[in-house]
């Protein structure tokens, strides 16, 4: 089974980002009723912080609001012991950034009209949001801030569906942006808003403006080699003409393009529907394939093999995959024998995915056994006593794979059916350093997920946070995701500090930098 949070089992760890983790989760009920969603949730160390947590209610709230056929939906906010969580439509498809990628290695590019349909549906959504309303009828005034590929997927079937409201300005919101506060991605970012000016729905129609100009030219508009200069570019939005990057767009397309892109709002198109409208006009008098079935199409040719394999797994996800995070053993608390420390792994990955899960078990037994220990170390007594007698504690481990038949190693070494006796022994209270006697390190990787160990005991997976009494030592943490090379990073433990890996892939190829679109870079 999956890991539960609150009504949900969570399955799969999808992304993780600054403010919380996204998760494919699974909603079961009556009579075989069963619902695939997702699943996100607020990053331990921010729940402390009033800010983050005002956001991310703002996020719900706003949010649930909306219910459009281009608008991610939100069905529920929790919070399950101390987890803040948001339960989402699950979007069966991929985000403009994942599909660019796509499309340039199988060499099948996305054709102009079917560029112009996104952006068209992504328009709708848009609109909708931009004009909604609360109970009373009133006008919520919001503005996304956010709009970018990473925030535009794309389905399987055709659809076109905006997503995260959680940097969304609205009117009455419980939570403010400080004054000079950047929210957003640099490089979608309008002028005004680059420029820490009041904005408005406008704003938005030139993110998207950006986001059509770089899949109809396969360049980055914006985009510098730092956030300083990339600000500076969008400050001064000199735009090439994007026929000179792709002879296909003709003069009326650029004329629609340029004028969302122009550098004060009020040259550029009222509003979302305006800039729909005039897309949709370019494709109704070229008479281009570019409706939502052709797009199911594009789509479905170009994922042909990874549907295919869906299609054969059936239900792949019964149990968790993946490695857990803090969020996990935080939410799920330790495992009891009745349900068993199992792990599955999914479909043609039996190997890999059996090392994984060989973590995640042996993850759930240290915490029951660190639980332990804690207990022992921090509870106070009046008077020293003998310890009572342990009986010997017994776990099982047993690891599964689909399909059967792979070998399980520990350390190099065969596994089969083994048992063995562990002593628990109490020892002697551990000082516990006083707040300013620590140091906080931040660890990050690139891609986000790696587990993170120090002195070989496993930390988390990043991004997170780790606290260490302070010394004049110094301290290596190692990075390790599976199918990346191991990368490892020494800091001083004098001060605060914060360390980023990059990881590459095995084979030599370099991982991508998280705002990297995977095309060609533009002036």
């Amino acid at each position: 089974m999956g890991i539960p949070l609150g009504r949900y089992e969570l399955l799969r760890r999808i992304a993780a980002g600054g403010m919380g983790e996204v998760f494919l989760a699974r909603q079961v009920g009556m009579e075989g009723f069963e619902k695939l969603l997702v699943v996100k949730v607020l990053m331990p160390h921010l729940v402390e912080d009033r800010e983050f947590v005002a956001m991310f209610f703002d996020e719900a709230r706003i949010a649930a609001r909306l219910n459009h056929p281009n608008v991610c939906q939100i069905f529920d906010l929790g919070l399950h012991e101390d987890a803040y969580y948001i339960a989402m439509e699950y979007i069966h498809g991929e985000d403009v950034v994942r599909l660019w990628k796509a499309s340039r290695a199988k060499s099948r590019p996305v054709p102009l009209a079917l560029a112009v349909r996104i952006a068209a549906d992504a328009a709708a959504g848009l609109d909708y949001a931009h004009k909604a309303v609360d109970s009373s009828n009133r006008p919520l005034g919001l503005v996304h801030r956010d709009v970018s590929p990473q925030n535009i997927l794309v389905t399987f079937d055709g659809g076109v569906k905006l997503i995260d409201f959680g940097v969304a300005k609205a009117a009455g919101r419980s939570s403010h942006t400080a004054t000079g506060t950047l929210k957003g991605k640099y490089s979608y970012m309008s002028p005004e808003q680059a420029a820490s000016r009041p904005i408005d729905h406008r704003s938005d129609v030139f993110a998207l403006g950006v986001v059509l100009y770089e899949m109809a030219t396969s360049l980055r508009l914006f985009k510098r080699d730092t956030e300083v200069s990339t600000l500076k570019a969008v400050e001064v939005c000199s735009v090439p003409r994007p026929s000179e990057s792709n002879p296909e767009i003709d003069g009326e397309l650029e004329a629609i393009i340029l004028k969302a892109l122009a550098r004060e709002s009020a040259d550029r198109y009222p509003d979302a529907a305006a800039f729909r409208l005039a897309l949709e006009d370019w494709l109704v008098q070229k008479r281009l394939p570019a409706s939502n079935a052709h797009l199911a199409a594009f789509m479905q040719e170009l994922y042909a093999e990874r549907l295919a394999s869906e299609r054969a797994e059936g239900q792949p996800f019964t149990e968790f995959e993946g490695t857990p995070s803090a969020i996990f053993r935080r939410a799920s608390g330790p495992r009891s024998e009745a349900s068993g420390a199992r792990a599955s792994s999914a479909g043609p990955r039996a190997e890999g995915g059996a090392k994984r899960l060989l973590g995640l078990a042996g993850a759930v037994i240290a915490a029951l056994l660190l639980g332990v220990g804690l207990a022992v170390a921090l509870r106070p007594s009046p008077a020293p006593a003998p310890p009572p007698a342990l009986a010997a504690p017994a776990a099982t481990l047993t690891v599964l794979t689909r399909p059967e038949g792979a070998r399980v190693t520990v350390d190099g070494t065969g596994q089969g059916p083994q048992s063995s006796d562990l002593v628990l022994e109490k020892d002697a209270p551990s000082p516990v350093p006083a707040a300013g006697e620590m140091v906080v390190i931040k660890l990050l990787s690139q891609p986000p997920g790696a587990t993170v160990t120090l002195d070989d005991k496993v930390l988390g997976t990043t991004p997170l946070e780790h606290r260490h009494s302070k010394s004049e030592v110094e301290a290596t943490f190692a990075f390790k995701l599976a199918g990346h090379r191991l990368e490892k990073r020494t800091v001083a433990l004098t001060a605060d500090a914060a360390i980023k890996a990059t990881l590459p892939k095995l084979g030599g190829v370099k991982a991508p930098p998280a705002d990297d679109l995977g095309i060609k870079t533009g002036r």
